[in-house]
């Protein structure tokens, strides 16, 4: 090690290039060769300098390695990849950047729409050595993000095999394609995309000299994350440091260039003889003690005048890794102005940041952290900002940039502002449906975009679209706090109006049921109950609890409550997703398991499946079988939007594969008639015929009693695997409490103390407790009410086929879908109805529901309403009524719900009740499935 003075080793290192003019001279002819000559060239560099014997079709690794790899590696290694995984993603999940937008004063909206990349590149250092690290620091930010798809580029073993460790970590971060090439080849291919390699948005990771010119040569073209040098360290150390933990940080940078940057600052002289003396010690028995040495013989110590003079001078050199082995660390901190990363104190060596730690390993060297930044998923989006401008907004702007573009002698520039100010002559007023800001409404606030679940939303990465109303109902328009137009995440249906047939609500509670939620609530603020101003009480979560599993008729331990179901769907992309190569579900469907995976940095998978019909295995099963590892399944049943539920076989087609957790999202079980539940409690057990109430086999020990052990069925054998399944349901929909967000899962009782654990303590408050058990102990009300809304959305199906223009989709939901001709026509539909009051739904971000709208079953009065508006704006006439079909001897209710000699619905549920109460099970359910699947 060079002593140095603090000038010497500024003077010096302000000459640090990241590679030689030669070198780069050489990476941009191969370059230009591999964009000429594509996968041609590109197996010619691979063979000359990797693989001698590697074919064009071995370029690409077969798609089921990386899984297969996973699978095969040792338990202790896979341990630790896992580790690594979820500690780097646990990090970066953390700087996922999210779109938002706010109203200014004025009333126009502003704001930034943040966009994943769609394809990207990350090249893995490889040959003679492994770097699995590198593979999980590159993509995971990048799958976080939301990329479309993730290609690794990485050199071959002589063998043209690639270590397994590598493809191991691959399937894990959610790798889509493995190359096998390297160096400035590959990154050629990358950029220009060859018949084998697709050309992707940005290239990032760590390489030679070689690789990085080569991305220096092609960041006209594709996006880079920097150019890379050889690795660089940097210790501050006090007093309080220890020798030997110094020489060993310095030493594991060293060992992995001969031209790494290695060196020590302090103001303690005797501190750096110690380090001095520790390394000389330690590099006799280093196993790369050569490529250690030619470091070491080119790194410095350097003394300086004070611990700030070293910081200061850290920061003035800007290294790749800086680490402040001081006494108060974090306080040293705030004055450092430049590094890669920090890494503080005796207990954080470099060396964890390089694997576990959570912070990323690509970071920038040669003095670039002046300007750059550790890889992250900011690095993997397109920020793209928005500017919505309103009528009454005009004249916060306009006067100044007319007057601007005046003094910038741009005379069309100014005259396209004038019209909107309306001082030129032709000058028109705005189209119709122009952006306004609601009357009332404050000034800049951000978009929050999670709510409830009771609404479809925008998946991540599509477009959304505004929703809101102005007070008084009178028109709908976007509204404050609701998402711009094109923000990703979760849209709801929060707009007031006095006819609301847009979120799936249910009616409000009969009179004396409210008279009842009204006399609990008062003896409890009276102090007779769980008291308010305390956390709430055990015993009135374990009360409700006790309901649901009567009421699913279920163990109690395999009940999970949750603040609304929203909240089941993050605990289990949180425990069962993070361990999953991907979450899979139909599309379109309930938008927000694509928000929450994204949260989770689950990557996710839509299959696409069209909106007239259920999912089928068919669909799902290929990919499926594409995916490595284990995988997530969302099945919303009935589905929302389309109400339409899946066959029974789907579900049990799912439970047979072993690498396969199901989620059933039950929101809608009760309008459907029927659940995936009845299948199981009325099933025959181990010892013999189950009565109605006994506990589903996944929350059963082989003698029969409701514990907490699986089934273990065997898929080659037809088996469904019971403990792979989770079945989440709401109060919100059949319960009408989606003010309340209560929510359950089932599962096996094992799952289900998983998701407990994940969950935060007090999730659900004491009031919505309270309603929960009102409502559950009046469940048969509700039943009731159930079937009601099923016969009023058959009549409702009936009476929109007969409106010209419109095609309604059978549902076993409390809503219906419907298709509106001619194409285009719908949101001029919905914003026509909207003006008379009626909120219906619009799906702008799904394409395949282009030209569908959705309305919730309302009331009587509310259906008509809406009808009759629908028919007079399709031509219609004054309005198709919904067919009523008279009860003798009946009046008000119940002769509105009556139903007999009412137009059947095609593949609707009719008259069967719900899981509170027994009932023939409709065609196609679990019930008629029992025999032939064993269940």
């Amino acid at each position: 090690m060079r002593r140095l003075t603090p000038s010497e080793l500024v003077a010096e290192l302000d000459r640090r290039q990241p590679f030689s003019p030669e070198i780069r001279a050489a990476a941009e002819a191969i370059v230009d060769d591999v964009r000429r000559r594509g996968d041609e060239a590109l197996l010619e560099y691979t063979r000359r300098w990797d693989a001698p014997h590697l074919t064009r079709d071995e370029l690409a690794l077969p798609p089921e390695a990386p899984a297969q790899a996973l699978a095969a590696l040792p338990a202790s290694l896979r341990e630790a990849l896992e580790t690594a995984a979820a500690r780097i993603a646990a990090y970066h999940r953390r700087f996922v950047p999210e779109s938002t937008a706010w109203t200014d004063a004025a009333g126009n909206r502003l704001g930034r729409l943040v966009q994943p990349l769609d394809r990207v590149g990350i090249y893995v250092p490889g040959g003679r050595a492994a770097y699995p690290s590198t593979v999980l620091m590159t993509a995971i930010p990048a799958r976080l993000a939301g990329v479309g798809e993730i290609v690794l580029a990485t050199p071959p073993r002589p063998d043209g095999s690639i270590p397994p460790v590598v493809l191991a970590a691959a399937a894990l971060a959610g790798v889509h394609r493995v190359i096998r090439a390297g160096g400035a080849q590959a990154v050629a291919a990358l950029a220009y995309g060859t018949a084998t390699v697709p050309a992707v948005d940005k290239i990032v990771g760590p390489g030679n000299a070689y690789v990085t010119a080569a991305k220096a040569a092609v960041a006209h073209r594709v996006g880079i994350d920097s150019l890379a040098g050889p690795s660089e360290i940097v210790v501050v150390a006090d007093d309080s440091a220890h020798p030997a933990w110094v020489a060993a940080d310095l030493l594991a940078q060293a060992e992995h260039d001969p031209l790494a940057v290695v060196g020590c600052l302090s103001p303690v002289p005797e501190l750096l003889d110690a380090v001095a003396a520790e390394l000389d010690r330690r590099l006799e028995a280093a196993p790369r003690a050569a490529i250690a040495a030619a470091a070491l013989e080119r790194g410095f110590l350097v003394a300086t005048a004070s611990l700030a003079e070293a910081i200061d001078l850290a920061s003035r050199l800007a290294p790749e890794h800086l680490s402040l082995q001081v006494r108060d660390p974090e306080a040293w901190l705030r004055r450092v102005r430049a590094a890669g990363a920090v890494f503080l104190g005796p207990f954080a060596p470099v060396a964890a940041g390089d694997y576990a730690a959570g912070t990323n390993h690509v970071l920038p060297t040669g003095g670039a952290a002046r300007f750059q930044g550790a890889l992250s998923p900011e690095a993997f989006v397109r920020c793209i900002p928005f500017f919505a401008g309103s009528r009454e907004g005009v004249a916060a702007w306009a006067p100044a940039a007319r007057v601007l573009a005046e003094a910038e002698g741009l005379p069309a520039h100014a005259a396209s502002i004038r019209l909107r100010e309306g001082d030129e002559p032709g000058a028109r007023e705005a189209p119709a449906g122009t952006a306004s800001r609601p009357q009332g409404a404050p000034g800049p606030a951000a978009v929050r975009l999670p709510e409830p679940q009771d609404a479809a939303v925008a998946p991540p990465a599509e477009p959304g679209t505004p929703k809101g109303a102005r007070a008084g109902g009178a028109a709908i328009r976007p509204q404050e706090g609701a998402a711009p137009a094109g923000a990703p995440g979760y849209t709801v249906a929060d707009s007031p109006a006095p006819v609301k047939l847009d979120a799936n609500e249910a009616e409000p509670w009969p009179a004396e049921l409210r008279e009842a939620l009204v006399a609990e609530m008062g003896r409890i603020l009276a102090g007779d109950g769980p008291a308010p101003h305390r956390y709430p009480a055990r015993a009135l979560r374990q009360a409700v609890t006790a309901q649901l599993a009567a009421y699913a008729r279920v163990p109690e331990e395999a009940v999970v409550l949750g603040n609304g179901s929203d909240e089941l769907v993050q605990a289990v992309l949180g425990t069962l997703g993070r361990h999953c190569t991907a979450a899979v579900a139909p599309s379109p469907t309930f938008g927000y398991y694509a928000t929450a995976a994204a949260a989770a940095g689950v990557p996710y998978r839509p299959v696409p499946v069209p909106p007239e019909r259920a999912v089928t295995l068919d669909d799902l099963v290929p990919v499926l079988d594409g995916l490595p590892g284990e995988k997530l399944v969302f099945l919303c049943r009935p589905n929302n939007p389309t109400g339409l539920s899946c066959d029974a076989d789907v579900v049990w087609g799912l439970l047979q594969r072993g690498d396969t957790w199901l989620v059933v999202d039950e929101a809608y079980a009760e309008f459907a008639g029927e659940s995936v539940l009845d299948a199981w409690t009325v099933a025959p057990g181990p010892d013999g015929p189950a009565t109605a109430g006994s506990a589903p086999r996944s929350c059963r020990d082989d003698g029969g009693q409701a514990r907490g052990h699986g089934v273990h069925g065997d898929s080659s054998h037809g088996e469904p695997r019971l403990e792979r399944l989770v079945i989440l349901r709401t109060l919100s929909k059949a319960f009408a409490l989606a003010g309340a967000r209560v929510g359950y899962a089932v599962a096996a009782p094992a799952v289900a103390s998983r998701l407990r654990r994940w969950l935060q303590p007090y999730n659900v408050n004491t009031f919505s407790l309270v309603a929960a058990r009102v409502a559950l102990e009046h469940r048969e009300v509700f039943r009731r009410r159930a079937e009601a809304t099923r016969r009023r959305r058959d009549r409702l199906f009936a009476a929109l086929g007969r409106v010209p223009g419109i095609t309604p989709l059978p549902s076993r939901g409390n809503f219906l879908l419907f298709r509106v001709e001619p194409a285009g026509a719908a949101r001029r539909l919905q914003q026509e109805l909207a003006q008379r009051g009626i909120a219906v739904r619009a799906f702008p971000w799904e394409p395949s529901l282009d030209g569908y709208l959705r309305v919730t079953v309302g009331t009587e009065e509310e259906n008509q309403a809406f009808l009759t508006a629908l028919a007079e704006l399709q031509g219609g006439g004054q309005g198709t009524p919904a067919p009523r079909a008279a009860q003798p001897g009946g009046t008000g209710a119940g002769a509105r719900d009556a139903g007999p000699g009412r137009e059947p619905v095609p593949g609707a549920a009719v008259d069967h009740p719900g899981p509170a109460g027994p009932g023939p099970a409709p065609a196609g359910s679990p019930g008629q499935l029992r025999g032939r699947d064993g269940a």
